[in-house]
């Protein structure tokens, strides 16, 4: 009997690729993410530091000049700071929406693998048939030329 040839193995094989494509794009998207936390994380110290300068600066003795300085060096790093909090969230975002594209590929992939596994099993069992037919049919034709009596 030939051996089990499935037929959709080509199309497994694309699903399979398409998997490890969207795990490669959600670790991206996670490298992302993690690198968009530390940028606020950055941002969120230049910010305090700038603010405990800018309550030190208050006590001393500035100009105008001076003031209006360093409020607007401390209005930039606030600005600063709310764009990597506004790029974290996106890049949060894309990893979630990456992580469901790659559960998505796993599901289709592992449908694809299930019915593999049935008909290989279907095909096994049906080769176990055809071979007991014969043997039976054997035994008989055995049987029936006077060979099965003593």
């Amino acid at each position: 009997m030939k051996r089990f040839r499935f037929r959709l193995q080509r199309l497994l094989e694309i699903r399979e690729h398409e998997t490890k494509l969207a795990q490669n794009n959600w670790v991206a998207a996670r490298r992302a993410a993690q690198v968009a936390a530390e940028h606020l994380k950055v941002a969120s110290a230049r910010r305090a530091a700038s603010a405990e300068r800018l309550a030190v600066r208050r006590q001393e003795r500035m100009t105008v000049q001076q003031w209006r300085q360093s409020a607007e060096l401390h209005e930039a790093l606030v600005a600063e700071e709310w764009l990597a909090a506004e790029r974290l969230a996106a890049a949060l975002q894309e990893e979630e929406r990456r992580r469901q594209e790659m559960t998505e590929a796993e599901r289709r992939e592992k449908v694809l693998r299930r019915l593999r596994e049935r008909r290989a099993e279907e095909y096994r069992r049906a080769a176990e048939a055809a071979e007991q037919a014969a043997i039976d049919e054997m035994a008989q034709n055995v049987f029936l030329e006077g060979g099965g009596r003593r």
